[in-house]
Formats: C-alpha cells, structure tokens, sequence
C-alpha cells in the first residue's frame, strides 16, 4: 500500500511540474505587429515614411539579451511569431540610420501573452533609416 501510494504521489508531481511551459515555441499563440520607417536625410529633413519591408524583427523570453528567434518584416511591414507559449517576450528591431544626430539603435517593446490561443498586435515598431 506504502509503495502504491508512494507511485501515485511521483506520478501526480510529475504531471504538475510538466504543465508549466517556458517562453518560446510549441504553445498556440501567436504575436504580430508592423514594423514603420521614416527615412531622413542628412539634414535631419523627413522626406518619406511608411511600412517597410526588409527589416529584421527579433524575439526573446522577457529580459534576455539573446533572441531565440527572427524574421524579416513583408512587403508592407509586417511580421509575425507564432507557436508560443504564455509568458513575456521581447520584441526588437534596428533601425539604420548612419546620418542621423540622434542615437536611435533600437526600437523594442515588451509583449505579454496569458492565454494559449491568445493573438497579439503589438504597436508599430517605429525606425528610421
């Protein structure tokens, strides 16, 4: 009876340890967003501005330097990360701006995601190149 119940307590602490699922892929949800560029000239002028495709967009659990994963924004600036699991993610993108005066280098925003099947849009990921 002991070893019985002892088996059961194993089994039923192996069970509840494997439900929680990290960041990263092999979940149900799924984080989208649109990456805008504002193109400036060397005189610091806007001489145009819309979404761009062509742009890396990085991925990583919340926090992490390291991005677990990337793609490249479409045509019309989008991009999307699917197969998560919940948790908190970072999302980034560079711009690429040689003669700008300010020191954009990075554009990044922090997404939560708290449901399995869950779809987010993240706000545009604002460059400028």
């Amino acid at each position: 009876m002991k070893k019985l119940l002892l088996l059961v307590l194993i089994v039923t602490s192996f069970t509840f340890s494997s439900c929680s699922k990290e960041e990263g892929y092999g979940g149900l949800a799924t984080i989208k967003g649109k990456v805008f560029g504002k193109d400036v000239n060397s005189n610091g002028n806007l001489v145009g501005e819309g979404y761009v495709g062509g742009f890396k967009v990085y991925i990583s659990k919340h926090g992490n330097s390291a991005s677990f994963d990337d793609v490249d924004s479409s045509y019309d600036g989008t991009f999307q990360f699917e197969f998560l699991y919940e948790g908190t993610y970072d999302i980034w993108v560079f711009g690429d701006c040689d003669s700008c005066a300010w020191d954009q280098v990075y554009v990044l925003r922090t997404v939560e995601i708290t449901s399995k099947k869950q779809t987010v849009e993240v706000e545009d990921l604002v460059i400028t190149f």
